[in-house]
């Protein structure tokens, strides 16, 4: 295993820090204060050709992905992202795994269709499956359901936490067809902007972190889907443990939200006077330590998906995701400790990444991917895309 960046890597890596210090970094106020989507960072990441990160190559993508030629790359770009704005980091992941979703498991005609649109055009997708209870139910037990009607489905349902869906030119739904298992008739289906029957209710998005990762709920009602915006054939979703794909991408946000506090904290502590104190120095140590050994979790895991056996990864991607969410948490907590409560009046910047950090890793259950990979170890039945 060489960590060391491929050129292309090296471009990517380079071009969203540059974005990032530069425009990500100075606007991400402003969107957390009004809760608004950070279009204008999406534009930027189009117009550096970087929205294309998961479509493969013979449509003019960059192949990256966990069923890409190169899982590292987008990944890279998602830290680097989240290190000055993890709102647009979300944005940006849901992006990638929607596109990469349809490019590998979308027919001809739908690859084609929204892939030359994210390439040629910037497109962005949106990719849904939350909606309220499903954590009570379990992750394909969905109410939102896809009636078949001549010629396609009637979608009927609500969805919650749909990320990008305010500026999404492609919003890929879950739902589920009635009368049909769970897991046998769980279908995703594109559908396009401003297509009758989806309409979002405004005002429902209000957390008290990744506000600018504007997450409404969205509304289906008597909406038609053609049967070719089908996103492959139903169950596949399950059948083929797409959820185990997106373990990845998570840990990577959470990793770029550490960097960025370790990146504020480089220049608070001197600024505070206490850089030459022992206790200060020793829990610059820690995180640090802490952050780097998440990386190596995150860039090993993402090599895996290139080595052939698909259930070592999908495990080494649960541990990377689980250890870098308790790396978060210790973060926040040791960065509190030799900042002090002057670093977080409510306006800081310190104040918007712990906010953002705690409740964005409240999004995966870490115990889940404990107990996965402890079922594993122990000879036990398992379940790799277990999250809720």
């Amino acid at each position: 295993m060489d960590f060391s960046f491929t050129p292309q890597q090296q471009k990517v890596y380079d071009t969203v820090g540059a974005l990032g210090r530069e425009r990500f970094a100075p606007r991400a106020a402003e969107h957390d204060q009004a809760a608004t989507l950070p279009v204008e960072n999406m534009t930027d990441l189009k117009d550096a050709g970087l929205l294309k990160l998961t479509v493969s190559e013979d449509l003019g993508g960059m192949g990256s992905g966990t069923a890409g030629t190169d899982p590292l790359m987008y990944l890279v770009a998602v830290e680097q992202t989240a290190r000055y704005c993890m709102s647009t980091a979300q944005c940006l992941h849901i992006h990638c795994h929607g596109s990469h979703f349809i490019d590998k498991a979308g027919s001809k005609y739908l690859r084609e269709l929204v892939g030359n649109d994210v390439v040629k055009k910037g497109a962005t997708v949106s990719f849904t499956g939350s909606e309220p209870g499903r954590t009570s139910r379990g992750l394909y037990t969905l109410l939102t359901t896809a009636e078949r009607v001549p010629g396609g489905f009637k979608v009927n349902g609500v969805k919650n936490y749909a990320t990008l869906v305010d500026m999404a030119d492609y919003n890929i739904v879950a739902a589920g067809i009635p009368d049909v298992p769970p897991a046998e008739g769980h279908v995703n289906l594109v559908i396009p902007k401003r297509t009758e029957g989806l309409s979002i209710v405004k005002g429902s998005w209000n957390p008290i972190g990744m506000r600018g990762a504007v997450s409404p709920v969205m509304q289906l009602q008597d909406c038609f889907v053609p049967d070719e915006m089908l996103l492959g054939d139903p169950g596949i979703f399950p059948r083929e443990r797409w959820q185990a794909r997106f373990h990845l991408s998570f840990a990577a946000q959470y990793l770029g939200g550490c960097e960025g506090i370790f990146d504020l904290l480089k220049e608070y502590i001197p600024h505070r006077g206490t850089a030459d104190d022992p206790y200060a120095q020793l829990r610059m140590g820690e995180i640090r330590v802490g952050i780097d050994s998440v990386r190596w979790l995150i860039y090993r895991a993402a090599w895996l998906w290139t080595q052939g056996d698909r259930v070592k990864a999908e495990l080494e991607s649960m541990g990377a995701k689980h250890r870098a969410i308790e790396n978060a948490v210790m973060v926040m907590d040791k960065a509190a400790q030799i900042a002090g409560s002057s670093a977080f009046w409510a306006d800081s910047v310190l104040s918007r990444f712990v906010r953002d950090l705690r409740i964005h890793t409240l999004h995966e259950n870490l115990d889940k991917s404990a107990a996965t990979l402890g079922k594993f170890n122990l000879g036990q039945a398992f379940d790799t895309t277990a999250r809720l």
